[in-house]
């Protein structure tokens, strides 16, 4: 590792990057006197408005942002206090709320939207066309390649592990990571 100055890695790259991004909306909105909106309320508002004809459950928002049920229960609990969204009952399945946004959530969004069109044609300033299209093939590769991952490191083989420790002995068990399957 080189304490991230360099690009061997890319996670810490990311995060930075993401931090970044997300202090950015951050500000924007609140230079706009909107403080009640964070960056993720932002793109759920986003989301639910682009998906207004389709039936959206919490599911979905977890589906769409992988990101864990609890965390998107206490955003959206949040969104539903502020005045952003309701939730309401599916018909066929009382366990199911269907999220909907509020005015207020529909007026939030078309100033959210400037604002992210705003930050992407900035924060993009000096990228041509031909870099951003493969900028963003990468960047799909990267997502596919990390959701297998998590499926593999997810199963029930654990033979991943060893191409990160060495072999302790030669029947290629190392008894210090195998997880006992239950």
């Amino acid at each position: 590792m080189d304490g991230g100055k360099g690009n061997s890695d890319m996670g810490h790259r990311v995060r930075k990057l993401d931090n970044m991004l997300k202090r950015n909306m951050q500000l924007a909105l609140s230079r706009q006197d909107v403080d009640e909106v964070t960056a993720m309320n932002g793109f759920i508002i986003q989301y639910l408005h682009c998906h207004a004809d389709q039936a959206v459950y919490q599911r979905d928002i977890e589906r769409e942002f992988r990101i864990g049920r609890s965390a998107v229960t206490n955003i959206l609990t949040r969104m539903e206090e502020n005045g952003f969204i309701y939730r309401e009952t599916d018909g066929g399945d009382a366990r199911l709320k269907r999220l909907t946004l509020t005015e207020k959530g529909e007026r939030q969004c078309q100033m959210l939207r400037r604002t992210i069109e705003w930050l992407n044609r900035r924060q993009m300033d000096g990228i041509t066309p031909e870099e951003e299209e493969s900028f963003f093939k990468v960047l799909e590769k990267i997502e596919g390649n990390a959701g297998r991952l998590a499926a593999v490191i997810l199963g029930d083989d654990d033979s991943w592990i060893g191409e990160i420790r060495p072999q302790e002995n030669p029947q290629g068990e190392n008894k210090n990571y195998r997880k006992e399957k239950k």
